[in-house]
């Protein structure tokens, strides 16, 4: 039997109504969702987050150990 043959009796099932179907993309969906921003802001965000502290956070370390703030000036990047 060809395949639009078998398509052809094929009986497909009523749309659910409104409610029923928006509780069930709740149900399902908003979950795997969240999971997905968690996911991300703990694997991307903060990493980058701290990334970006640590600079400041050793630089109060070293002013609280020592006593001096470190130069306000950026060493040239392209000199090596």
């Amino acid at each position: 039997m060809d395949l639009l043959d078998r398509l052809a009796d094929f009986t497909v099932p009523p749309v659910p109504e409104a409610p029923r179907f928006a509780a069930g993309v709740r149900r399902k969906l908003h979950p795997r969702l969240l999971a997905g921003h968690v996911a991300a802001f703990a694997l991307a965000a903060m990493p980058w987050a701290i990334g970006q502290m640590l600079p400041a956070l050793a630089a109060a370390v070293r002013f609280t150990v020592t006593g001096t703030w470190p130069s306000a000036e950026r060493p040239d990047r392209g000199a090596r």
